[in-house]
């Protein structure tokens, strides 16, 4: 991938065990490109990152009403622990949904057995399902031709001041669009707290229910906790974040790995001061990212640019 540039390596006992390439863009409050790494020009998915974006968008066009528990949810990746469950389960119940109406294939939840209400990606599914029956439509809210598809291209293409992006299709069988890096960290700016309106609901309940996002312990659940931020991950190497003075840094691994894109995200935001320096180190351990012989740490994740 020539438009790419190396962003972190991987180091153990003085040997780079591994690279991490791929782009980044850094924009400051105003929505201004101040660093940028690679092309940040061409288009891209970043899967699970838009959650926010979708939550955002029919909260806005009021066909749902989501308490900032649900919106939290909404906006999730989440590793199906019981309260991701518990929370699903009101959420559905609030909303009128039912768990088999659900797209999300069923996943292992606590105590045994499969639901679909632990998917990662439940809360988007049960906020969607909702929204296609506002519309009067209540049936197939994934399809391509659904209205509510439409609607969330373009809510995401506007939000990210682009043109409407191609359709993709995510893993957990709902629609995707693309857009370009840089303007996606526009559309994940108006998640700050000095956003508006239903953009910033949902990036104030990213930042008040951490662990609803992620998982207790988890890298999204860290640095929102530990930071402030609203982050998000999407799969394939997918990291959306944006500070709370809303500079916003976006990272796509070219190698569709995660484990680069937080420690990344948050060594671009030190160095143009929208988070205290020092930051990435304090948080090395918990994000995973120091390198062990038994429990002797012998090396690290180290962002490059």
């Amino acid at each position: 991938m020539p438009h790419t540039e190396l962003l972190a390596v991987v180091e153990r006992d003085g040997f780079v065990e591994s690279e991490h390439r791929g782009v980044a863009v850094v924009i400051d409050p105003d929505g201004r490109v101040i660093e940028r790494h690679g092309d940040v020009t061409l288009p891209f998915l970043a899967r699970s990152a838009l959650k926010p974006l979708y939550a955002a968008t029919m909260l806005d066009a009021g066909l749902v009403e989501l308490e900032p528990a649900c919106a939290a949810l909404a906006s999730a990746s989440h590793h199906g622990e019981q309260v991701h469950v518990d929370t699903a389960t009101a959420m559905a119940a609030a909303l009128g949904v039912d768990e088999d109406a659900l797209r999300c294939p069923p996943m292992r939840a606590p105590g045994g057995g499969e639901r679909r209400f632990a998917h990662m990606c439940v809360g988007k599914h049960i906020t969607m399902a909702a929204a296609a029956r506002a519309l009067g439509e209540p049936e197939g809210y994934w399809a391509d031709e659904h209205p509510l598809g439409a609607l969330l291209r373009r809510g995401v293409a506007q939000a990210a001041g682009e043109a409407e992006g191609l359709v993709a299709h995510d893993g957990c069988g709902a629609l995707v669009f693309s857009t370009t890096p840089v303007g996606m960290a526009r559309a994940f700016r108006r998640l700050a707290p000095d956003g508006e309106g239903a953009f910033r609901a949902v990036g104030d309940a990213m930042r008040a229910h951490p662990v609803l996002i992620d998982g207790e312990g988890k890298p999204d659940a860290v640095v929102i906790a530990e930071t402030g931020c609203a982050t998000k991950f999407g799969a394939e190497g997918t990291q959306a974040i944006v500070a709370p003075d809303g500079t916003t840094v976006v990272v796509k691994a070219a190698d569709g790995a995660r484990r680069a894109g937080a420690p990344v995200a948050i060594a671009l935001l030190e160095r143009v001061g929208a988070i205290p320096e020092g930051t990435g180190e304090r948080l090395a351990e918990p994000l995973g990212l120091v390198q062990r012989s038994a429990d002797v740490p012998v090396g690290i994740l180290r962002p490059v640019v």
